[in-house]
């Protein structure tokens, strides 16, 4: 079932779980499995595409992609698009943090920042596996103008195609609103059920900015995969709290 969380200006208590969840996310799955070469930045169509190792990307580190650059009037800074396929027990996760854009056209523009990786088999290594595609998102527009917008969305691929598509979540989104802050954050979740596949899936994350001129912008997505709850497994969860306070009542 899907589910979304209204988008706009974030309490601190949301955004301390996006932070909390953000961390649990590293602890699961760490980030030091050897991912494949298949992660790739690509900008605006085409634009501008940076594999994992390959030109324009100045970390090392496989499975990670760090890369400063310009691209249809936009000043790009990725500090780290990341990935941990094949996978753990945790979670499959493919993470842009953080993304800074700088639109120095004369008048307002769009760019496209897609990241995507392959080659996942872990979590749920069975074909028929029920899963969930985790999509979350926050971010600031700073000098921004009032319409400016961003949106964010997941995807997954039982069969492995590059970019992932298949399986996709609802579409996150924000719009600069309030025109006396300077710096105006905003955060988001939101997660869909899919199917795994026999071989390995793929997943993959969109983001499309539209900027005025010389606003900027920074967000941080995380697009995640894990394991559906079984039933027996939310019964239990259920029925435990209630056995619990029976032998209350008993003593």
């Amino acid at each position: 079932m899907l589910q979304e969380n209204a988008i706009g200006q974030p309490g601190a208590k949301a955004l301390k779980r996006l932070g909390l969840l953000g961390a649990a996310l590293v602890g699961i799955v760490g980030w030091t499995s050897a991912a494949n070469a298949a992660l790739i930045v690509n900008l605006n169509g085409g634009a501008v595409v940076i594999a994992d190792n390959g030109a324009g990307d100045t970390d090392p580190t496989t499975g990670q992609i760090t890369n400063s650059t310009t691209v249809a009037g936009f000043g790009v800074a990725i500090t780290v698009a990341r990935s941990n396929s094949p996978g753990s027990n945790g979670a499959g996760v493919l993470e842009i943090s953080s993304l800074d854009v700088r639109n120095n056209n004369t008048g307002s523009a769009t760019l496209t920042v897609s990241v995507s990786d392959t080659n996942w088999t872990t979590p749920g290594g069975a074909a028929g596996t029920p899963m969930r595609l985790d999509s979350t998102f926050s971010g600031n527009f700073t000098q921004a103008a009032v319409g400016d917008n961003v949106s964010f969305r997941s995807f997954a691929d039982p069969a492995n195609g590059q970019p992932a598509s298949a399986v996709a979540t609802a579409t996150l989104s924000a719009t600069k609103a309030n025109a006396s802050l300077i710096s105006e954050p905003f955060s988001g979740t939101t997660n869909i059920g899919w199917t795994r596949g026999a071989g390995p899936y793929s997943l993959a994350n969109l983001t499309t900015i539209t900027l005025s001129s010389n606003a900027q912008f920074q967000i941080s997505g995380t697009t995640a995969a894990t394991p559906e709850p079984t039933g027996l497994v939310l019964l239990g969860l259920a029925v435990a709290p209630l056995a619990g306070r029976r032998r209350v009542r008993r003593d």
